[in-house]
């Protein structure tokens, strides 16, 4: 589910000039969530699997609509592991890439009817109308600052915009990493 812009309009709305146009805070609003999404990764999700073809390496990503990639986090080949998302050189397995962010593109065609599994994350598209439910229930104070500063062009305001975004990067990183980093680094 997604929710509508104009949910983060107590938000925004108070703490902006009198008088903002609504299309023009919405614009605003969609940045925000675009540059919060694509600095944090915060926004996730695991695709419907892709039916391989037998000779056929390249394939269209099943985007939600409203939606862009901002990057493949994870693939796997049922019942065959997991893809290595890119290799420089090359190397033995198989690995997969994306150069456009709407095709995800084999190493080497696969067997027919083997289910491709991507995760990964994403960020609201130019003519989004809203957000996921899940980072807007997270996220939307952090999201709605971001509006507030681009509205009112305040670079106290972004900068704290830019703090949180690491902040919340880390913790995503963090819960997402399969062991936690070291708080001081060993020489």
């Amino acid at each position: 589910m997604m929710r509508d812009w104009s949910d983060f309009f107590p938000d925004v709305l108070p703490a902006v000039e009198l008088g903002t146009p609504e299309p023009t805070v919405v614009h605003q609003l969609r940045r925000a969530a675009q540059d919060f999404c694509h600095r944090t990764r915060a926004w996730r999700m695991t695709l419907e699997p892709i039916t391989t073809v037998d000779g056929q390496s390249e394939y269209a990503i099943p985007l939600p609509e409203q939606t862009t990639l901002v990057r493949v986090e994870g693939a796997e080949l049922l019942g065959h592991g997991s893809l290595v998302l890119w290799r420089q050189g090359q190397g033995e397995g198989q690995y997969l890439m994306t150069p456009d962010t709407r095709r995800v593109v084999l190493h080497r065609p696969v067997a027919a009817d083997l289910a491709l599994v991507l995760d990964v994350t994403l960020k609201p598209g130019d003519a989004a109308m809203g957000i996921d439910d899940a980072v807007f229930d997270q996220y939307s104070e952090v999201i709605a600052l971001g509006a507030v500063a681009r509205l009112r062009g305040d670079p106290v305001l972004r900068g704290d915009f830019n703090t949180r975004c690491e902040t919340i990067n880390v913790e995503v990183w963090r819960g997402r990493a399969a062991v936690r980093p070291r708080v001081r680094p060993y020489f």
